[in-house]
């Protein structure tokens, strides 16, 4: 017979199993992110190493872009989920932080800050509009500059929805260079750059040799990289927010870019068998080529 004395002894008990299980439940978690972080950039590079051995031959174009669309969601997914439950892969970004903030300057400060400011959602949707005007008036058709500013906008829409659920609060306001009080996790402003450069990088390099394509896109990640740094220089995020923050804009542009070039090779297409069908009308119907021999 259960004793009063023998209460305590079961609570402990209990208490202790609960503990056990959670470490159980916590640790198989942890061991799944990790798998499905891995797993999703090993899909996304051997994808990307795919598309380069193609060249401009893109008969598994599609194959490849679902790929690496799905690398790059499992691996964002499983920071998330990480972020989220405090797991280990946030465990730097307090020291991060700490050698950011340690190491500021004046004269870093005022140029990093304006070029968050330039990097926020106003400057990103202003140089969205502009970089599409000038690709449909190249292109004479509306569609790019759609494609761009759907992409964007979309990029900007998930970002948003993420905030809210992951729920990550900003750094210390004491950490912070300018005040922001809404959730951290990603960075929109990595988000922004990251999909409006390289966006633009593809979008421009259509149709160049694969060294000039290179060189577009290696320039839009230094973009995004000097926006990256600079929130965290001005203490506005943790390294985790901006590593987000570039894989929703990457997942983003892989999956605007393939539209463009969807687009663009259907319409180099109709364009070619258009020119090919007008040459050979105006061959049968020109009186001085009738009669001739082949």
């Amino acid at each position: 017979m259960a004793t009063a004395h023998d209460a305590p002894i079961h609570s402990n008990l209990l208490g202790r199993a609960h503990e056990v299980v959670a470490d159980i439940h916590q640790g198989g978690a942890t061991t799944l992110a990790v798998a499905v972080l891995v797993g999703g950039m090993a899909l996304f590079l051997s994808a990307s190493v795919w598309r380069s051995l193609q060249g401009d031959h893109r008969p598994a174009g599609s194959a490849v872009t679902v790929l690496q669309s799905t690398g790059l969601a499992a691996v964002f997914v499983a920071l998330a989920y990480q972020v989220r439950a405090g797991g280990w892969l946030t465990g730097a970004d307090p020291a991060v932080l700490g050698w950011f903030t340690g190491h500021r300057s004046d004269w870093v400060t005022g140029p990093a800050i304006a070029v968050t400011d330039a990097g926020g959602p106003a400057g990103t949707i202003i140089a969205a509009v502009a970089i599409g005007a000038v690709l449909s008036r190249r292109a004479r058709s509306p569609i790019p500059a759609l494609i761009l500013i759907g992409t964007v906008g979309a990029a900007a829409l998930a970002s948003t929805v993420t905030k809210s659920v992951v729920g990550r609060t900003r750094p210390p306001i004491v950490s912070q260079v300018l005040l922001e009080t809404d959730h951290s996790f990603p960075s929109g402003h990595a988000t922004g750059a990251m999909v409006l450069f390289t966006m633009a990088a593809v979008m421009f390099g259509y149709g160049l040799p694969p060294t000039r394509r290179a060189l577009l896109l290696i320039s839009a990640a230094g973009v995004t990289v000097v926006v990256s740094v600079t929130r965290l220089y001005l203490g506005e995020h943790w390294l985790a927010d901006v590593v987000g923050g570039i894989l929703l804009g990457g997942l983003a542009a892989v999956i605007g870019g393939a539209l463009y070039t969807i687009w663009m090779d259907r319409t180099r297409a109709r364009v070619a068998a258009s020119t090919d069908e007008n040459y050979t009308h105006s061959g049968r119907s020109d009186p001085t080529t009738m009669g001739r021999a082949a």
